[in-house]
């Protein structure tokens, strides 16, 4: 019996190229889709200028408002980022163990992550001072390059890295509650100052969106967005616990075969989702009027928001996984639409992450059309789930033509050296 033909050992590589469609998990990209709109919501409180903050420096404004808040606090605010954190290191780590597979060395595969995170990082720094001053491309990008040097560990590393990550995420989220504790410091001191000088006006929250003028706006990007990601090796400690869990659950194949880790996964969404949404109580009701958060209390009370937050994003993208399954499915059974729907701009989502915050700048800066000094969070809020829509009807008519998103065939146009659809 002849066996088959073998490439000899001189022979070229393949060339290195994205994971084709047909063989891409679906839940991640599901996942992706889904995460575009917790993140187009918890970012759009922070384009509104002129108000008066309160818990996790959410706009203070009418009951419908404060409605708005409490369910994106409940659902989305520091869930959304860790699931986003937990697919960036997956996709690493995929990419890892396909370069393998194609026959690759590991100082190849080094030299493509670091590629690919480089250029991520040029896109992050020019969304950071063009558009958003809260880019999170640019930190994932920064971890990503130390992330290298882990993808290659054994699990008991990476789960002792994982567990110190969380627990400095955990810490971390206390700065979420100092808001009102810093005001309180601040509103303390005498007006005319310690030495007889008026003090400066004083706001966690950059001005850019209240910017009377594009530079001026650019400007405050580049005062926060700057030190945001020179303090990245620091403060993004706390996405290590999401990025290890993502290099894990690819080792493991949760998502790949989610079919062979039913029990696993069930478990962490019966447990996972009850302690994300109890996690998030104290925070809710304080948005909601029912039990105001004395200041003192409210690093606390966020800090276990941030905790309960880490478990939820990892019991739904658990949830997903169960819902969408894996890579491969039974000859003519198609995934729902819904769901092909949602990976479709998954697949796209630098593109549909990118675009928000053109739509945001445009609709909400002073600047421009000036509808962040005018509206509350719940119409903010409608913006942004209008805006999610959009995108993700655009991400199904190019799924349709088989096209790329153009953030994305950018990206792949600079990583891999050619054009790619």
């Amino acid at each position: 019996m002849s066996s088959a033909p073998t490439l000899p050992s001189s022979a070229p590589l393949p060339p290195p190229s994205p994971t084709a469609r047909a063989r891409r998990s679906l839940a991640p990209d599901v996942a992706r889709g889904l995460v575009l709109l917790g993140i187009a919501l918890a970012n759009v409180p922070f384009w509104l200028y002129g108000v008066e903050r309160g818990v996790l420096l959410k706009p203070i404004g009418s009951e419908s408002d404060a409605v708005a808040n409490a369910i994106t606090a409940l659902l989305f605010d520091n869930r959304s980022f860790p699931l986003f954190a937990l697919l960036f290191a997956a996709g690493l780590a995929q990419i890892t163990a396909r370069e393998a597979a194609r026959g690759a060395s590991w100082p190849e595969a080094r030299r493509l992550l670091v590629r690919r995170n480089l250029w991520l990082l040029a896109i992050g720094a020019a969304h950071g001072v063009l558009l958003f001053f809260g880019d999170i491309i640019t930190t994932y990008a920064i971890i990503g390059l130390g992330l290298i040097l882990l993808i290659r560990a054994s699990d008991r590393v990476i789960i002792v890295v994982g567990w110190i990550g969380a627990a400095a995420l955990v810490l971390m989220s206390a700065a979420d509650g100092v808001g009102r504790l810093v005001d309180d410091l601040i509103a303390a001191i005498p007006a005319d100052g310690p030495a007889g000088r008026d003090l400066p006006e004083f706001s966690l929250i950059p001005g850019t969106a209240g910017a009377e003028s594009y530079p001026l706006a650019v400007l405050f990007n580049v005062l926060t967005w700057l030190p945001n990601a020179l303090s990245t090796p620091i403060i993004g400690l706390g996405f290590l616990g999401p990025m290890c869990l993502g290099i894990i659950a690819v080792r493991r194949g949760w998502l790949d075969r989610p079919e062979e880790h039913r029990a696993l996964l069930t478990r962490a969404v019966a447990i996972g989702i009850p302690i994300s949404l109890v996690g998030a109580l104290p925070v809710v009701l304080a948005i909601l009027g029912v039990y105001p958060l004395p200041p003192l209390l409210e690093p606390l009370a966020t800090m276990l928001h941030g905790a309960s937050g880490l478990v939820g994003a990892a019991a739904g993208l658990a949830l997903i996984a169960l819902v969408a399954g894996g890579s491969t499915r039974p000859a003519g059974d198609r995934p729902p639409l819904v769901l092909r729907w949602l990976a479709a701009l998954g697949r796209r989502s630098l593109t549909g992450y990118l675009l928000q915050s053109v739509v945001f700048m445009v609709v909400f800066s002073a600047w421009a059309a000036g509808l962040g000094g005018e509206v509350g969070v719940a119409v903010a809020s409608l913006i942004a789930l209008t805006t999610w829509v959009a995108t993700l009807v655009l991400a199904i008519v190019l799924d349709a033509a088989d096209r790329p998103g153009p953030a994305e065939w950018l990206l792949r146009r600079l990583v891999y050296g050619r054009p790619l659809r």
